[in-house]
């Protein structure tokens, strides 16, 4: 509808325009020489249509290389107050943080900046998929394509291939990085945790071929 056309030119760029930069890195690209992009949010809840992100961390990984200085970390400041209820417990963050952060456009601004050309990392995606789809939704009508590689997932193939018998709780991303040799994170701090996927991320490629693909990464259960 054209109102809604006028909407999206005074709010900013057109959908079409604005994910420009955000086309799926080639699946045939060898992960060796793949940029990618770790990321972990933080929400209010589990629910995408009614709770909201209230923080998101990223890290980048370039051919294997992973660069702190091009870190990024912020609390999301919601459009009206959200109630935090039993998810500070768990994140550790309160109204008073919220508020001196970003909001949730300035983040999707600064997510689409970070993202152009990386393939998109998390541990269990499903719920980064979910709360980003839906604030595309809010404020561009529409969301670009998303697709992430997840550490879960391939921590899960990777054991299913050696003959374990997988519980839940095994697939834990403190879990996986023990089983890794990895040093312990502070769960549940946006940052911490994408840094902590990063490392996890990094072992597992390593462990695998040299000619493993992006696209192996993105499908981890495909034969």
């Amino acid at each position: 509808m054209k109102w809604q056309h006028w909407l999206r030119r005074l709010a900013g760029k057109a959908p079409q325009h604005a994910f420009a930069d955000m086309q799926p890195v080639s699946g045939q690209l060898q992960a060796l020489q793949a940029n990618f992009l770790v990321l972990d949010v933080e929400t209010s809840g589990l629910d995408a249509r009614q709770h909201h992100m209230v923080s998101a961390g990223w890290v980048c990984v370039d051919q294997l290389q992973l660069k702190l200085n091009a870190s990024f970390y912020c609390t999301v400041r919601p459009a009206e107050d959200v109630i935090l209820g039993q998810s500070a417990v768990i994140h550790g963050l309160h109204q008073a943080d919220l508020a001196s952060g970003l909001t949730e456009a300035e983040l999707l601004t600064e997510f689409m900046q970070a993202a152009a050309g990386r393939v998109l990392v998390c541990h269990h995606s499903a719920i980064e998929s979910r709360f980003f789809q839906q604030a595309f939704l809010r404020h561009y009508s529409q969301s670009p394509q998303l697709r992430f590689v997840d550490t879960l997932a391939l921590e899960q193939q990777r054991l299913q291939r050696q003959g374990s018998v997988v519980k839940n709780n095994e697939l834990s991303l403190n879990y996986c990085l023990k089983r890794h040799g990895l040093p312990q994170i502070r769960a549940h701090n946006a940052l911490e945790d994408a840094y902590g996927c990063a490392l996890l991320l990094l072992s597992q490629i390593k462990q695998r071929s040299k000619d493993l693909t992006v696209n192996a990464l993105l499908n981890p259960h495909s034969p």
